[in-house]
């Protein structure tokens, strides 16, 4: 259903992709129905793979995207997308990098919790096996896309949080991090706001994003109607365009009414530049209404709900831990587009997933998706064997006890 609902809608958004890449919409269409079948080929490997496999080597494959998180440093294999560093060239094609990231950190926790998820009441040992790992994640991602860092960063939070860490721990670690992250606001406003070339350097790099970042949070709190006297028309069509992106996805979701525009009748994809993207939910609201936006959330609330049945049956702490994750991943990750698509929060630059135009992400969302069903094969195997044993064991009993008794001669009363 993610993958037809995909299919069609990124085709129809897809005007202004197109123009700006100067290929036909059926190219677009092309390329995205290719996603989608890697995606099923990414899910159905990832499916067939052992759960053993995940386990054993849960700590390389963290390790790989680390590696490959350090590779957005080096000037060979970096590649520039929309304003900042996120992709990395190899074998001819680019890879978003933070999508194996979130898999691998995910990876990681399931393994440490497996592993010493009895030592972590201790805050040092709490510190060095899940927050050391897991911040310098996210201090790598951070300059590049900070609402990435966060997203992993409340990803581990319920991951920690319902698999019954240390509730002082986890409220400490909230605290540090909050603490953190005021200091390098107080930090980049200290040195480097309004100094590009001190942003330039090595250290400056750091905070490359937290001028996005204040950006974006002031276009979405601030009312610009209070802050356009005695401004000029190019001032104020410059802060109107920084709004731009989130202004025609309401006007796109508030012309969508109850049914929708209907497919391919979309008026907004031709200003709404990431329509195929960023915002694909609120381009979705205008063709299909609040009817076919409704529909969308209840499929991922669906996906939730069987997860967490899923997790339920989980006997060992590696499948609970990986289950909760991706599922997590994947919805957390989905609310977050709508809230934004909605206008509920600012502009975070995620896209919705399973659906919106993309390789990377698809690719390893749909993979991410093939582990949870690994997961759901091996409990069922656990549940064939589990029933095999009792049947093989009541036969035993009835075996023990069937004996004839039409020769016995009872000393006893027959109600004795």
């Amino acid at each position: 259903l993610f993958a037809m609902i995909s299919i069609a809608a990124v085709f129809s958004s897809s005007s202004f992709l197109a123009s700006s890449r100067g290929i036909s919409k059926i190219d677009i269409f092309i390329e995205q129905t290719k996603s989608v079948l890697m995606g099923f080929i990414a899910l159905l490997v990832c499916y067939l793979i052992p759960l053993r496999f995940y386990r054993t080597f849960s700590f390389v494959i963290y390790g790989a995207s680390v590696l490959m998180l350090l590779m957005l440093f080096i000037p060979g294999f970096r590649v520039e997308m929309n304003g900042a560093i996120r992709g990395i060239r190899l074998f001819g094609r680019t890879f978003q990098v933070f999508e194996f990231a979130k898999v691998g950190v995910i990876l990681y926790l399931a393994k440490a919790l497996e592993l010493w998820g009895e030592d972590l009441t201790d805050f040092k040992q709490f510190a060095l096996k899940i927050l050391l790992p897991v911040g310098a994640v996210c201090l790598l991602i951070m300059q590049n896309s900070f609402s990435s860092a966060l997203l992993i960063a409340m990803i581990t939070f319920l991951i920690l949080f319902f698999m019954n860490v240390s509730f002082k721990n986890l409220s400490i670690t909230v605290g540090i991090v909050v603490a953190a992250v005021l200091l390098m606001f107080l930090t980049y406003h200290a040195f480097f706001a309004g100094r590009p070339e001190r942003l330039e350097s090595s250290v400056g790099k750091i905070f490359n994003r937290f001028g996005t970042v204040e950006g974006r949070l002031t276009a979405h709190f601030d009312k610009e109607e209070e802050s356009l006297e005695g401004l000029s028309r190019a001032e104020i069509q410059q802060l109107k365009d920084k709004d731009r992106q989130s202004e025609n996805a309401k006007v796109a979701i508030s012309e969508g009414g109850i049914f929708g525009k209907g497919p391919g009748k979309s008026t907004q994809r031709y200003s709404l530049s990431m329509a195929f993207s960023d915002f694909i939910y609120a381009f979705i609201v205008e063709e299909y209404g609040m009817v076919g936006g409704f529909i969308v959330i209840l499929l991922y609330l669906i996906f939730l709900f069987r997860c967490i049945r899923l997790c339920q049956r989980c006997k060992a702490t590696y499948s609970s831990v990986l289950i909760v994750g991706l599922s997590f991943l994947i919805a957390t990750q989905a609310f977050l587009h709508i809230l934004v698509n909605v206008r509920l929060l600012p502009i975070t630059g995620h896209t919705l997933p399973l659906i919106s135009h993309g390789g990377t992400a698809y690719l390893v969302l749909s993979g991410a998706f093939g582990m949870i069903l690994s997961v759901n094969r091996q409990l069922e195997k656990q549940d064939a064997l589990e029933k095999a044993q009792k049947e093989a064991e009541a036969a035993v009993l009835s075996d023990t006890y069937n004996f004839d008794t039409t020769d016995v001669t009872y000393t006893t009363t027959p109600d004795e």
